[in-house]
């Protein structure tokens, strides 16, 4: 189906994401007080009377020389402009018309796109009567809201229907989602995902610097290669929790932990200097609570040779450090050279297919409960486990599950001999295999 782009645009603190995340309907973009908070261009679909539109929330416009990435936040909206169908400029009503609003207005202007003024927090019949003096900027599409209190969305919601209405002169096509490889890069901060990330994309989309924690959004885009569409996510550097600074990096890393549970499998990102650390170990439980499939990916292979690093004794550290994920390719590439790149996707591919195949129900059962009868669990006194049947999940199959008389008495090293004799039998290569147990309900 044809797409409008509308981009979300204003100085810092107006309201954007706030806007942005009640028109998608969930929260997708990080709110906060704090101005700037938005660094990198966020992208989600919304659909209004059957008309699908993609909206953008791009960082703020500020002249703040403090900010690290004022620059780059510029070279962001410019992208974003270019190719917007709609433009919404969001204002504050509750700071009148700022000199930065002017500077943006009149980049509205010069664009000649279509555009509407957005007033924000407009959560009282006094304040509308202040909502006038913006007609000042020179844009002819004003409507006062508030996003936070949703006052007035349905009206934004129909102009928008109204200067970008259902293109009845072509013939739609329906995107088929369903074949959507979701993919989430992840790591700890500064191990360049951003890099990998614009790298696949061809662009400079996500924020690039050498100062940790730059993306604080979770971002995404549709990559399509060979006919198979991939949504590449590149999520916010995760610390270990005693490390997160601020409500809103707390916030972020728990967007991305919901958008890594999302995706089908992460590319779990490895420094060569720093390898196998403790906080490789969080992600890495993180990643195998959430995700469905891994592949770990040694990035900036192209330091390796200058920086005197051994291959083998960086693949050593992280097998032995990390025995569990042994299932999981490990793979070598550069993010900033584009080194191994299609390997890795090709890695993706596979791991995703196996992650989907249907084991023959029978065949499953007989083989795992044979297996139990050479080696049953051993019970402590008065809590003697027992497994009376396994299957697949229906719809998520690398879950396997596995009816008990107690659920209470499977101990861990017994999941993990029943994980590695299903592996032994199939091959889940980089898939992370998750166990159910569920108590025979008593009659």
């Amino acid at each position: 189906m044809n797409k409008y782009n509308i981009a979300l645009i204003g100085r810092t603190n107006v309201g954007k994401s706030t806007l942005f995340n009640r028109l998608i309907g969930k929260k997708k973009a990080i709110v906060s007080t704090i101005p700037g908070t938005t660094r990198d261009r966020i992208n989600s679909e919304i659909t209004i009377n059957n008309q699908i539109y993609v909206l953008t929330d791009v960082g703020g416009f500020s002249d703040n020389q403090y900010e690290d990435f004022s620059e780059e936040i510029k070279e962001q909206i410019e992208k974003a402009l270019k190719i917007s169908d709609l433009i919404i400029m969001i204002t504050d009503v509750n700071d009148g018309i700022t000199v930065i609003d002017k500077k943006v207005a009149q980049i509205v202007r010069n664009s000649d796109k279509k555009s509407i003024l957005v007033v924000n927090k407009v959560d009282n019949k006094k304040k509308e009567i202040y909502t006038n003096e913006f007609y000042e900027l020179g844009l002819k599409e004003i409507v006062s809201i508030s996003a936070y209190h949703n006052i007035n969305i349905d009206l934004l919601t129909s102009k928008i229907s109204n200067l970008l209405p259902i293109n009845t002169m072509e013939l739609f096509e329906e995107e088929n989602k369903s074949n959507t490889i979701k993919i989430s890069i992840v790591g700890r901060p500064n191990t360049g995902k951003s890099t990998l990330f614009n790298q696949l994309h061809g662009s400079k989309r996500s924020i690039t610097s050498d100062i940790p924690g730059t993306t604080r959004d979770s971002i995404d885009f549709d990559l399509n290669i060979s006919d198979q569409i991939f949504n590449i996510i590149d999520t916010p550097g995760i610390r270990r929790r005693g490390k997160i600074k601020g409500k809103i990096e707390k916030v972020s890393i728990n967007k991305a932990i919901d958008f890594i549970s999302e995706s089908n499998l992460s590319i779990l990102l490895i420094d060569p200097i720093e390898v196998a650390t403790n906080q490789d170990s969080h992600i890495i439980q993180t990643l195998t609570n959430s995700t469905d499939g891994l592949i770990i990916a040694v990035n900036k292979s192209d330091i390796i040779k200058s920086k005197n690093l051994n291959l083998n004794e960086i693949e050593n550290k992280i097998r032995n450090n990390f025995k569990f994920l042994k299932f999981a390719p490990l793979i070598y590439i550069s993010g900033l050279k584009g080194t191994r790149i299609d390997e890795l996707i090709k890695e993706c591919t596979i791991i995703y297919s196996k992650s989907k195949q249907i084991l023959q129900a029978d065949q499953l059962k007989n083989f795992i409960m044979e297996k139990i009868a050479y080696n049953p669990p051993k019970n402590k006194p008065g809590q003697s486990l027992h497994i009376y049947n396994i299957k697949q999940h229906e719809y998520y199959q690398n879950v396997f599950e596995f009816e008990v008389n107690n659920s209470e008495y499977i101990h861990f090293s017994y999941k993990r001999f029943l994980e590695n004799i299903i592996r032994e039998k199939y091959d889940f290569h980089g898939v992370v295999i998750k166990l159910i147990f569920k108590s025979r309900s008593k009659k």
